[in-house]
């Protein structure tokens, strides 16, 4: 019940202070900025979703990694850089909003798409996704789908077909294949 009610709070917030964005669609591969949303549940999580931002950082696009680890700390292993933020349960205040100072100047960034890795429902992801400036936001999880300007339906659930799709959507869709 007291899930409930802080996820009550959490929507209502939301709807009260959701993000008016400038939509813009763009392939992935013209994006100068591309922001990487994910929850990390272990360490093969981790590795997987750095693979795929090395992988973005490699082909010259500004990328801004954000981890979310359903946890009470961070783990050794989610190594914080300048441009890769994790966070966890204590970084969230009582409903489940982010409050972590990084998070802040993340959803100030103005840009190009913003990629969602995640396959739960979570309420700081969902926070994320509302309260962000991105011009595209793409994703894969039903559950935060009302805030994809592109839903893509991966019942795979592995990061690297996730991306491919993307590539390939993003493509067709901006008229660039």
């Amino acid at each position: 019940m007291f899930n409930g009610i802080k996820r009550f709070f959490l929507r209502k917030y939301l709807k009260e202070n959701r993000v008016a964005r400038n939509r813009e669609m763009i392939s992935l591969k013209k994006a100068r900025s591309i922001g990487v949303l994910c929850q990390i549940t272990n360490e093969d999580s981790y590795k997987s979703i750095y693979a795929i931002f090395s992988k973005l950082q490699a082909e010259n696009h500004n990328v801004r990694l954000v981890g979310y680890i359903d946890d009470k700390e961070v783990p050794f292993y989610c190594l914080p850089q300048l441009t890769c933020d994790f966070f966890s349960n204590k970084h969230l205040n009582w409903y489940g909003k982010p409050m972590m100072p990084q998070l802040q100047d993340f959803l100030k960034l103005d840009l190009d798409i913003l990629i969602d890795f995640s396959y739960q429902d979570t309420a700081p992801i969902e926070s994320l996704l509302a309260l962000t400036k991105a011009h595209f936001i793409i994703g894969q999880n039903p559950g935060t789908a009302q805030y994809y300007d592109l839903f893509i339906n991966d019942s795979n659930k592995q990061y690297g077909n996730f991306l491919n799709a993307i590539y390939k959507y993003t493509s067709k869709l901006s008229g660039d294949e």
